[in-house]
Parts: C-alpha cells; sequence; structure tokens
C-alpha cells in the first residue's frame, strides 16, 4: 500500500502507465512498480555513493556513481517499455494492410462488419490479433463497435492505425461502402509503408556519419586531451621538483601547474561519451524509423563501443607516444 501511495504522486507516473498499456503489461500496477524502484533507487545510491566514497575516498567520484546509478534504475525500464511499445507498433503497421484487406474480403462475402473483424483475426497477425480478439468480446458483450475501435487505439501506439480506426469509424456511421474503404486505405497505407523506405535508404549516410561522430571521433578526441592533461600535468611536476620553484612560491611571480586533473577529465569524458552515444542512437531512430524511442535498441551498443574506442585509445595512445615524452 505504501508503494502505491508513493507511486501515485511521481509526476512521471502517467508516462510509464501509457508505455504499460502500449507495450501490452497494462495489467502491472505501475504505482506500485514505480513506489518500488524510488525506495530501492534511493537506498542503492546511498549505499553505492558509500561504497565508492570509502574506497576513493573522491567526494566527486561517489557522487556521480550514485547518482548515474539512480538515474540508469529508473531510465532503464522507461527505455524498455517505450522499446517494447514501439516494436508492438511497427509489428501492427506491417501487418496491417493484409488484416484490412482480409476484412474487405469478408464483408464481399456477405458478413456483418462485426463477424468480418472478428473473423480476420491470425496468429500471424500478432499483437493484432489479441487486440481484435478483445474487440470483438467487447462487442458481443453490447459495446458498440465504433466505441471498441476507439479503444483499441488506446492500446497500440500506432498512427496508421489510429487513422485507420478513424476511416472504419466514419464509413460505420455514414453507412458507406466498408469493403472498398477498407481496400483503399490497405493500399494507401503500403504506398507511405514503400515510400518511407525509400526515405530510409536515401538518409543512411546521414546515420552512418552520426555514428563516426558519437563511437570513433568523440572517443578518440577525448582521449588525446586525456593523454595531453596527463603528460602537461607529469612534465610540471618534473619540472618543478628540477628547478626548485616549488620552494619559491610567493616570492616574484606565482606559477601554478594545469587546473584539470587528468582522473577528473577521464570521468567527465566517459560521461561525455555517454550522454553523446545514448542521444545518438535516438537521433538515428529518429533519421531511420521516424521515432527516436526505436533508436534506444542502439544506444546500448554505441555505448560500448564508444567506451571501448576510448580506453583502448587512451593505452595506444600512451604506449605510442610515452617514449618521446619519457614517460
Amino acid at each position: 500500500m505504501k508503494y502505491e501511495m508513493i507511486g501515485r504522486k511521481l509526476p512521471w507516473r502517467q508516462k510509464f502507465e501509457d508505455l504499460s498499456k502500449y507495450s501490452g503489461y497494462h495489467r502491472t500496477s505501475m504505482e506500485r512498480f514505480l513506489g518500488f524502484l524510488l525506495l530501492f533507487g534511493i537506498f542503492l545510491g546511498i549505499s553505492v555513493t558509500l561504497g565508492v566514497f570509502v574506497f576513493t575516498g573522491s567526494t566527486l567520484h561517489s557522487s556521480v556513481t550514485g547518482a548515474s546509478l539512480f538515474f540508469v534504475l529508473h531510465i532503464a525500464p522507461l527505455g524498455y517499455l517505450s522499446m517494447v511499445a514501439n516494436r508492438r507498433s511497427k509489428e501492427v503497421d506491417r501487418i496491417l494492410p493484409d488484416a484490412l484487406q482480409l476484412m474487405a474480403a469478408n464483408i464481399r462475402a456477405g458478413m456483418t462488419t462485426e463477424r468480418a473483424i472478428w473473423l480476420s483475426a491470425r496468429p500471424e497477425f500478432g499483437p493484432l490479433e489479441n487486440e481484435i480478439h478483445r474487440l470483438s468480446s467487447k462487442v458481443m458483450g453490447g459495446k458498440p463497435l465504433s466505441k471498441a475501435l476507439g479503444e483499441m487505439t488506446q492500446r497500440i501506439d500506432s498512427d496508421l492505425l489510429d487513422r485507420a480506426v478513424k476511416l472504419m469509424t466514419e464509413g460505420i456511421r455514414s453507412g458507406g461502402e466498408m469493403a472498398t474503404l477498407l481496400d483503399e486505405t490497405a493500399g494507401d497505407i503500403r504506398t507511405a509503408q514503400n515510400m518511407r523506405k525509400k526515405v530510409r535508404a536515401n538518409v543512411t549516410m546521414y546515420s552512418m556519419f552520426i555514428v563516426f561522430a558519437s563511437v570513433l571521433g568523440a572517443p578518440l578526441l577525448f582521449a588525446l586531451s586525456v593523454y595531453f592533461i596527463e603528460v602537461t600535468s607529469s612534465l610540471w611536476v618534473e619540472d618543478m621538483a628540477a628547478t626548485g620553484m616549488g620552494d619559491m612560491g610567493g616570492t616574484m611571480m606565482s606559477m601554478e601547474g594545469p587546473d584539470i586533473d587528468p582522473s577528473t577529465l577521464k570521468l567527465f569524458s566517459v560521461g561525455a561519451i555517454s550522454v553523446t552515444t545514448f542521444f545518438g542512437g535516438m537521433i538515428i531512430g529518429m533519421i531511420q524509423e521516424g521515432d527516436s524511442t526505436s533508436g534506444l535498441k542502439y544506444s546500448p551498443f554505441m555505448l560500448a563501443a564508444g567506451l571501448t574506442v576510448f580506453f583502448v585509445a587512451n593505452i595506444l595512445v600512451t604506449k605510442v607516444f610515452g617514449g618521446f615524452v619519457g614517460l
């Protein structure tokens, strides 16, 4: 009960509930889940923060680690639900023209619209089959067909399905020729999908550029920056020790070394690469499929590749150029 009370007051509760319906987890209590997730995240974040502080003694590192863990613990379920909802939507969009044509064929065979929709449910239709069965059960229970169709669009986040349902609802109300309407709607959907495939092929170069910049370019530049700061700091310390300037502070001039610590810059680099690859994946999803959430499936792989390039480049740069500066 306490979890429900906490989850009910969270501002992002509605977003989770909408995604749970779109992803097929509408029976799960999001209020209870979010309440538990918040309390568990706070406890885990504080524990990890204290643990990292004990081992490293760095307030910055421990705070960033704890806050990042708390953030990831909340963003991971949101990303998962978004990907599942998007996958269901794409699957429905792919099979929708075949379903509409099957409904039209049933109507031409002399069936009523309700029966034509009911008999169009096929196992290969995936999530659309379940929605058609749910719609048919509601209609047989006495609910108007137009209202049952409207409720179906609330469980699948598909613009194509929403437009098709609106056309069907208007056709039912006006008493139009439903078979012709469904056939023409299926043809229009196929035309739009073919145009989308052509556009996706034309913008592949933009996606490749984003992958190159976020996975290869940025990590290499950060690795060089970290090495430059390490070399500068090391040479400054050696020069100060050799000339004895460390004991002359405050006499004639004040000379200071680099203000950036190499470990801090390395931590910043990891954070910057993580943010760049995460949003890079979302941008690729927007370019390729017109939906940023569809790019979330690329972000983990881009993140792993970017961090791998960064650490490997840092090691290689140190080995290759370390001999020139005596490091």
